[in-house]
């Protein structure tokens, strides 16, 4: 088969592969997903996203359907302020503290195992995470809310203060398992933030006795007493310069990087025909120069977001983390840029 006899096969398989794909995100995007938008549908919108490709922001044709569930903890009859007039608010009953630390745990590791444990890529930043040309973003879905009666509550004689979530996860088993919540996370490569408590600690694992590399800082909540807050995950990344640079080559030689805009028969062509060109060379200074300036700025982002979680070169690259906070503008806003959960 000759040149031209190559080039026009791979038209035609690239625009076989376009085809199948738009008819792909037409069937994913008309799925009947109703009003019945729980746990299960929010994992499965999430695997669909994952198998996506991150080219051309292709994440973004399949949307997350993950519903913020709100939980009133409350130890009587009475309300949650904070979702009056609201509807389909979980009232769950407690006696104790204890069991109020053990709804708080679940939520953390159900929000964790919801989101794909941090192993799937799920917000479609591509030409960041590739290239490093634009400013990366933090994404966040909130998984639940949790507000607390405070009236019934304190007549029961539950203190805020005796509530150590932390505590909870490190020493208690997860059901139907043999080992702690901290454990669990920990071993999955977890990362966790939870803004409960006044002050500032480095965790050891509870069965070895070593130092985990996992630092999290609890810190003080604006209001001491049952203060609404946010389970939510966050998931941020930032290329490495080998990363940037390998792409940058695949891209040159014509490579998968940048298949997906020209054949690479054509791309070789156009490139091969540029390089005779010493402007072009002049360019491609000027542009890496800028291309590894923005790398610099993304990671130092990535750690601003991950840096109370991950250490060193980790938390440059960036991380999937549950965190928990108090539910406002403000404390939100620090780590999220982006919410894509349904409220």
């Amino acid at each position: 088969m000759n040149k031209k006899g190559i080039a026009i096969a791979t038209i035609i398989a690239i625009i076989i592969a376009i085809l199948g794909f738009v008819i792909l995100l037409f069937f994913l995007s008309q799925l009947g997903w109703g009003r019945n938008v729980d746990r299960e549908i929010c994992h499965q919108s999430v695997v669909y996203r994952a198998t996506l490709p991150e080219i051309g922001g292709a994440k973004d044709y399949v949307p997350l359907r993950c519903k913020t569930q709100k939980i009133c903890i409350t130890s009587g009859s009475g309300e949650c302020q904070e979702y009056k007039g609201f509807k389909s608010v979980k009232k769950i009953n407690v006696r104790d503290e204890d069991e109020i630390e053990k709804l708080i745990a679940q939520e953390i590791v159900g929000c964790w195992q919801m989101m794909g444990e941090g192993k799937l890529s799920l917000f479609s930043d591509w030409f960041a995470k590739s290239f490093g040309f634009k400013p990366v973003t933090s994404s966040c879905v909130i998984c639940s809310r949790i507000a607390f009666d405070k009236e019934s509550l304190k007549r029961s004689g539950i203190d805020s203060d005796k509530i150590d979530v932390m505590d909870y996860m490190i020493t208690h088993k997860m059901p139907g398992k043999e080992f702690s919540y901290y454990v669990y996370l920990t071993g999955q490569s977890g990362k966790m933030s939870i803004d409960r408590k006044l002050g500032s600690v480095e965790l050891k694992d509870p069965e070895s006795g070593e130092e985990n590399d996992l630092e999290i800082h609890l810190k003080e909540a604006e209001e001491s007493e049952f203060q609404e807050i946010s389970v939510m995950f966050m998931q941020v990344y930032s290329p490495s310069y080998g990363s940037v640079l390998k792409n940058d080559l695949t891209v040159l030689l014509g490579g998968t990087a940048g298949s997906f805009v020209l054949a690479p028969v054509f791309t070789s062509r156009i490139l091969g025909k540029a390089a005779l060109s010493p402007w072009t060379w002049t360019v491609l200074a000027i542009v890496g120069a800028y291309q590894m300036g923005t790398v610099a700025a993304n990671q130092a982002v990535t750690a601003g977001y991950c840096g109370d979680i991950s250490v060193g070169k980790d938390s440059k690259l960036g991380c999937s983390v549950v965190r928990t906070v108090n539910y406002d503008a403000e404390d939100v806003s620090k780590y999220c840029s982006v919410i894509e959960s349904i409220p």
